[in-house]
């Protein structure tokens, strides 16, 4: 598998990728995406993470350079700015993500600073750590209490229910980060442990944010899991709430999110550049350019780095952008 280290010396903009860099989708919620490497393997995972036949390249973000373009992007974007930190793969594998978090806070127009991780690598020291560095929220990647179903969710036989539990405890007994749960629900598959989660979000007093399944094109698919509609599903989660009094139903109010403006979008939707590729792509036959400071990614590409190509772009929704060879 190829890791390329995305430096300012590289040349590879981040904004215009979906696997890395940063990504606006006209709220003040910017998501901040530091690496693709993932040392899970979740049997439904949306993205197929950690496979390397579907993605023979992982990325790693200098933090540094990321720092520098979420500083522009904030400057632009302006005050009350939610910071996400997620990925494609496990966020806190990145071997600098203390720093990520501490550069982050410094910012003036950073107000709140989450990650979504599995909890795998979250030790009491580095819990301690983030908390030091201004962490303000963990969304817990949680789908089992059973540890036989954990292990077989999660793709792995390392993973450790027990020791994640004592993780979700110690976050909540002995630090100030807020802490919320974020199991998917896998209707005909983990219906039994539902409620168990929600026992142990009550007991140690956490948000629980249930997530509905969804078969996406790219990712993993768990063949036993059905689909529920979205009627169906909230439903049950307002059933749920009334049955064990918690608030299960969030919106983008309830977690300060709101529409405004955008980055600009500089280049067009159907434009032709002659650029050079810079990189592989995280998809086979995948290759990354640059153009008016944003990151292309060029599919069904045969060429290889220091290559010049002409690319037709395709798509430019949320200043990501996919070209193909024209």
């Amino acid at each position: 598998m190829t890791l390329v280290k995305v430096t300012k010396e590289s040349g590879i903009p981040l904004v215009g990728t979906l696997p890395f860099g940063i990504v606006d989708r006209g709220s003040n919620l910017l998501q901040v995406r530091c690496t693709t490497i993932c040392n899970m393997k979740c049997s439904f995972c949306s993205t197929s993470a950690n496979d390397p036949e579907a993605h023979p390249t992982n990325f790693i973000v200098d933090i540094p350079y990321l720092l520098e373009e979420v500083k522009k992007i904030a400057e632009i974007k302006g005050d009350n700015l939610v910071i996400f930190l997620d990925s494609v793969g496990e966020p806190t594998s990145h071997p600098n993500f203390i720093d990520l978090v501490k550069g982050l806070k410094k910012l003036k127009q950073v107000k709140e600073i989450i990650v979504i991780t599995n909890g795998t690598l979250l030790t009491k020291e580095k819990i301690n750590d983030l908390e030091g560095a201004g962490l303000d929220r963990i969304n817990m990647s949680f789908h089992a209490v059973d540890p036989i179903l954990a292990k077989r969710l999660f793709g792995q036989e390392s993973y450790d229910v027990k020791k994640v539990i004592e993780t979700i405890k110690y976050i909540k007994s002995s630090t100030k980060i807020d802490l919320m749960l974020t199991p998917v629900w896998l209707k005909g598959v983990n219906d039994k442990e539902i409620e168990k989660i929600i026992k142990l979000a009550k007991n140690v007093e956490c948000k629980l944010g249930i997530q509905n399944y969804e078969a996406h094109k790219y990712g993993r698919k768990l063949k036993e899991a059905k689909r529920e509609s979205y009627y169906n599903f909230y439903k049950k989660l307002k059933n749920l709430e009334k049955q064990h009094n918690i608030k299960l139903v969030y919106g983008p109010r309830d977690f300060n999110i709101k529409r405004i403006h955008r980055i600009d979008t500089p280049i067009a939707l159907s434009e032709r550049i002659n650029t050079e590729i810079l990189a592989e792509g995280w998809f086979k036959k995948q290759k990354i350019a640059a153009h008016k400071e944003r990151a292309i990614t060029i599919k069904d590409c045969d060429a290889s780095p220091g290559d010049r190509i002409n690319l037709k772009v395709i798509e430019n929704k949320n200043n990501i952008y996919l070209a193909k060879k024209s």
